[in-house]
């Protein structure tokens, strides 16, 4: 990439139990039985005795039944622990979005037929490695993998909540899906000659999983933080690099960037400000891996980008005087596009400085 793609006019690809305190021990019948107790039966017994005496035709009173032993009244009165999840949960959870998993059932399989011929060898492994020069795609693959598997649960806890009866734990379940679906894929992938079975392609899908469920689960970090996949434009790349000669379904990787971008909308003291529009950007990508870009000449770069963006779902969904559709927000086809803008960076929407911090000529 030369220097022209870096300028901002020239800028596809995872609780603790709370335990209740059996109070009602405390409420043991030590306290019935003690002293006290016993005094007040041998009260009880000599007025008894006096009402004999002066009331010779009456029968006494019938005397009290004594309490049930202490660990009868305690194990019928302790409170059952709550459960946060269960095979029941996951149940109810599965059931919720199976429109969901078969949508994206039906992708997974268009793309791994189409993109990445499934079926075509017997079962292999393969090493790639992570982010080195002598990798397949100097880690954009990897990226992609944690990526894919952290949007497809993001939105599955989405849909658990809106639909679930009983939504508690649905980033796990979110998390654990997502997580499946991938690994399947990438089983699958084993079948190919041209991709094969990638132990390192499972830890990724794994960290994808986790920061979904992070995302998910701390107060506010949805609220705050992205990670979004933009699809680079031409006139950001370099001369003749178009698509890629195995170019399918999904963006070729010399076409990606990924970034995560922090929103000042998700921050109490900012959202009354100008500021919520604003986000702060920290990217990556790879060139110089694929095929076209070898034929080509171009070097090796992996480069790190900071920069400025504009939060489009604050100016198009967000609250203040400005007109725009804020009173359409809790709709369906309003969270839609509220989750693309998650997870798709608009280009020319942000302005960024690159470093490259590895350059390798051919």
């Amino acid at each position: 990439m030369n220097t022209s793609t870096l300028k901002p006019d020239a800028k596809r690809n995872l609780r603790p139990f709370a335990i209740i305190a059996c109070l009602s021990v405390l409420a043991d019948p030590l306290g019935a039985r003690g002293p006290t107790g016993a005094l007040a039966q041998t009260t009880e017994t000599l007025e008894g005795a006096r009402a004999k005496k002066i009331h010779k035709g009456r029968s006494p009173a019938p005397r009290a039944a004594p309490p049930p032993p202490a660990s009868t009244r305690a194990e019928a009165s302790a409170p059952v622990p709550p459960t946060f999840y269960s095979l029941s949960t996951l149940g109810d959870h599965l059931y919720s979005v199976r429109w969901e998993l078969a949508a994206v059932g039906a992708g997974l399989v268009a793309i791994g037929l189409r993109d990445w011929d499934w079926g075509g060898s017997e079962f292999q492994f393969i090493e790639e490695g992570w982010f080195a020069k002598n990798t397949p795609h100097g880690g954009m693959d990897k990226i992609g993998h944690a990526f894919s598997t952290y949007v497809i649960a993001d939105i599955l806890t989405d849909r658990i909540r809106a639909n679930a009866s009983n939504p508690a734990g649905a980033p796990i379940t979110g998390a654990l899906v997502a997580f499946g679906i991938m690994g399947l894929g990438e089983t699958l992938d084993g079948f190919t000659g041209k991709h094969r079975f990638s132990r390192e392609d499972i830890v990724a899908n794994g960290i994808g999983a986790a920061f979904a469920i992070l995302r998910n689960s701390v107060p506010g970090l949805r609220e705050k933080l992205d990670w979004r996949l933009m699809y680079t434009p031409a006139s950001f790349e370099r001369p003749g690099i178009t698509a890629s000669e195995e170019a399918g379904l999904l963006p070729p990787y010399q076409r990606q960037r990924y970034i995560m971008a922090l929103k000042g909308s998700g921050f109490e003291t900012l959202k009354n400000t100008p500021l919520r529009y604003a986000e702060l950007h920290v990217g990556f990508d790879a060139r110089g891996f694929e095929l076209d870009e070898r034929r080509l000449g171009y070097p090796i770069e992996r480069t790190l980008y900071v920069g400025v963006g504009l939060n489009l779902n604050e100016v198009l969904f967000g609250a203040g005087s400005a007109p725009n559709f804020r009173k359409y927000k809790n709709t369906l086809p309003a969270w839609a596009v509220q989750k693309t803008f998650e997870y798709l960076q608009v280009p020319y929407t942000a302005a960024y400085a690159g470093h490259r911090f590895s350059r390798i000529r051919r």
